[in-house]
């Protein structure tokens, strides 16, 4: 895999395929040199992080120490200008994001981003995907700014079975490869050709409120999160674009799996395949939309080979066209967007006695493609971050449309009860949240909500009945949108989603 996706980035070098993570801390900005000299410590004990790229023969790529590492290369700053706002940091990351990783030394860049937060500091941590896939970015950030103490835990690595697919599953597989020869439907907002330059927004949302979720529904939270994304898809459109009753076939989703075992556990690669899901966007009960992804991830997951019919459809490919297909419109005909779960990070995490309070995920978007969607987090504050191409319009509703599926999803399961708010008061919230000082705590901005003016609901029903629609959000959602603030202490004990061993994202 790795050789695959360095064969992707030598033919696209203007479009970096990066994993990122946004991590948030509270205390006084550390100086970059201190920050330096903290990476050669942590390098010193874990060598990956001084590793490059050298060929061994037949093009086929090996990882080796590079003599002449110097943190300097790779551990930058980047100021803001004043006042700039949450708005200001999302450009910012955007604008980084776009910053080309160099493969003639660690693929790795450290940005200690100054401004956003006048009670703390945000650094942007990028990796090529040449190196590294999500779950080994979490291993590595754990290593860089997990505590040292040798008595600290960490929770087990989702990894996989050591199996391989018996003939039965090759069959089967191979029949199932044959969908990917049907293209994929796709709606208004990403219909638009791209421009190659990232935007991205994210939102955090408590992790024990997902897990509610899908105990209620008695499945498992990555199907929580894909069906509220379908839901937040198919609400997305503007009257009169392109309603759900207009679109024909099915719109699909690619999503990483981890083929991760247990001896690969601390390795810096790339050990994931791709299984090709079908988002109900058509579906318009929340209940259904559920069973209808769960149907599809067991499939998958029988058997604990997940994505056999994939790899038999991307190998059945010539090897030099193989970069040119992940990354031109061939897979954009494909699969819609990318929707991925690699887990959250396990803390504590803490930047030189600065405690992290938060981590924000910030997905990589392959060329050609335009949406990719990462739920990850940290501890028991998931958040589910959104990478978007530039020609993505009305980009900035997507999470709290996400948000307004999480409720609805409450509210068909009768875990909530009280007055049902309309998508309207929702995008209320959001006004007056993009309007705040970036100071603002994220009491006040969960307190926007408060202020906005109740709008009732044509649509509104018993928040108890099986049958709620989507788009429907509750007076009392536990997310917040866009907030790089200290996370709001869970009434919950944290749940992990780390803690399982499926091969396929819980």
């Amino acid at each position: 895999m790795d050789a695959l996706i360095l064969g992707y980035q030598r033919a696209f070098p203007k479009t970096p395929l990066a994993v990122g993570c946004l991590l948030v801390a509270d205390g006084p900005v550390p100086g970059v040199q201190a920050l330096r000299e903290l990476v050669a410590d942590r390098a010193h004990d874990f060598p990956p992080l001084t590793h490059r790229i050298a060929s061994a023969g037949r093009g086929r790529p090996v990882w080796v120490a590079d003599p002449d590492f110097d943190p300097a290369r790779h551990v930058h700053e980047y100021r803001l200008p004043a006042e700039s706002g949450l708005a200001g940091l999302r450009e910012a990351v955007g604008r980084l994001s776009a910053v080309e990783i160099s493969l003639d030394a660690p693929p790795w860049q450290l940005w200690l981003l100054h401004g956003p937060r006048r009670d703390g500091f945000t650094l942007l941590y990028r990796a090529s995907h040449v190196w590294i896939d999500g779950t080994a970015l979490n291993v590595l950030l754990e290593k860089l700014f997990g505590l040292s103490d040798p008595g600290s835990e960490r929770e087990p690595l989702r990894v996989s079975r050591d199996r391989r697919p018996g003939p039965r599953a090759v069959c089967r597989a191979a029949a199932h490869s044959l969908g990917w020869l049907t293209r994929t439907s796709t709606i208004g907002p990403l219909s638009a050709a791209p421009t190659g330059y990232p935007h991205h927004t994210w939102l955090e949302v408590d992790l024990a409120r997902l897990r509610a979720i899908s105990r209620a529904y008695e499945v498992t939270v990555n199907d929580v999160f894909l069906a509220a994304l379908a839901g937040a898809l198919r609400a997305w459109p503007r009257p009169g674009s392109d309603r759900p009753g207009r679109l024909r076939g099915q719109m699909h989703a690619a999503m990483p799996v981890s083929t991760r075992r247990a001896a690969e556990r601390d390795h810096m690669s790339n050990y994931l395949t791709t299984v090709r899901i079908a988002l109900p966007y058509g579906e318009a009960l929340v209940h259904r939309r559920v069973e209808a992804i769960h149907r599809q991830t067991v499939r998958h997951k029988r058997g604990g080979t997940p994505g056999v019919a994939e790899r038999l459809f991307l190998w059945t490919i010539p090897a030099p066209l193989r970069p040119a297909v992940l990354s031109t419109g061939i897979m954009s005909h494909v699969f819609a967007l990318t929707a991925s779960n690699p887990g959250g990070l396990s803390g504590p995490l803490e930047i030189l006695g600065r405690r992290v309070t938060a981590a924000v995920p910030t997905p990589p978007l392959p060329a050609g493609q335009r949406l990719a969607v990462l739920l990850g987090g940290l501890d028991g504050q998931a958040c589910i971050g959104f990478t978007m191409d530039g020609s993505v319009r009305d980009g900035a509703r997507l999470p709290e449309l996400v948000e307004a599926e999480l409720d609805a999803l409450e509210a068909a399961a009768g875990l909530r009860h009280g007055p049902v708010r309309s998508p309207a008061e929702t995008m209320c919230s959001a006004d007056l949240v993009a309007t705040m000082p970036m100071d603002s705590s994220v009491a006040d901005l969960a307190d926007t909500r408060v202020r906005c003016r109740s709008i009732p609901s044509r649509a509104a029903r018993s928040s108890s009945g099986p049958d709620t629609p989507s788009g429907t959000v509750s007076a009392s959602s536990s997310s917040r949108l866009y907030s790089s603030s200290r996370a709001a202490a869970s009434p919950h004990v944290p749940a992990r989603f780390t803690s399982q061993t499926s091969p396929l994202p819980t």
